[in-house]
């Protein structure tokens, strides 16, 4: 059957909904109508076969099958600009799978390496990061050719700021990459929902953080940037903490 233009399928279910128009009800059939026409109609997606495919693509990938380089932006109120430059490489010893190449641009001195060994590194950033919370109930909206995820509540661990658990006062979208021959979640963008408090001193009032992927000659989907702005105050005084971190150089070895 020959499909007709969305214009016309949406003047379709204008006159529908307006055969009524005289009552309330008919008023918001028709609105109800017109919007679900233009702008597609969501839907939940709990039994989603697209949402179930991106599940088993992310669930896939190995976090520890590639190497690759990894550039942090960190820039914060009332601090100078900081750049660090890092290799993960998990042929090495597991120990040694992480390395420090460089610190705004020179060599790590000793001090710089002492600094950075006592950074916790409790995960490396993959596209399986997100099997852990993307099978989760969700609204899926098909909108001029785009389909996106919204998450309203996100599971326990996905979103942690050093030792606090944001998730529960979370929200996620995920928007899906159609073009390709194997679809994948092209940008995850999360966003804290109401402030909390860090160790008694800090109170964080917003976080939003984006993350964004890409998809390798193989089909092997990989992290390509995550940018975070954090807002909220430190001893009583406020101030703005922004990182982008960029991936360069992934191989896979796995």
């Amino acid at each position: 059957m020959r499909r007709r233009p969305m214009i016309a399928a949406a003047a379709d279910v204008t006159e529908a909904a307006t055969a009524k128009i005289g009552t309330v009800r008919g008023r918001r059939a028709a609105h109800v109508a017109i919007a679900v026409a233009l702008f597609g109609l969501p839907t939940a997606a709990g039994a989603d076969e697209l949402q179930q495919r991106l599940l088993a693509g992310m669930q896939a990938t190995r976090a520890d099958g590639f190497a690759f380089r990894q550039t942090t932006a960190i820039e914060r109120t009332g601090a100078a600009r900081k750049t660090l430059v890092e290799q993960f490489d998990p042929r090495r010893a597991a120990a040694e799978r992480w390395s420090l190449i460089s610190v705004d641009g020179r060599a790590p001195t000793e001090k710089d390496l002492a600094g950075w060994r006592k950074i916790k590194r409790e995960r490396v950033p993959s596209y399986a990061e997100n099997a852990k919370w993307f099978g989760t109930p969700a609204t899926r909206v098909d909108a001029d050719g785009v389909t996106t995820y919204r998450f309203a509540r996100l599971p326990a661990g996905t979103l942690k700021i050093g030792s606090h658990d944001a998730s529960a006062d979370a929200q996620a979208e995920a928007v899906v990459n159609m073009r390709g021959r194997v679809p994948f979640v092209e940008r995850v963008r999360f966003v804290t929902t109401k402030p909390f408090r860090m160790m008694l001193v800090a109170s964080v009032q917003a976080i939003t953080a984006t993350a964004r992927y890409a998809a390798l000659p193989s089909g092997a989907v990989v992290p390509a940037e995550v940018a975070s702005r954090t807002t909220g105050s430190l001893m009583g005084k406020s101030g703005v903490l922004t990182t982008q971190t960029t991936y360069a150089d992934v191989q896979p070895v796995r």
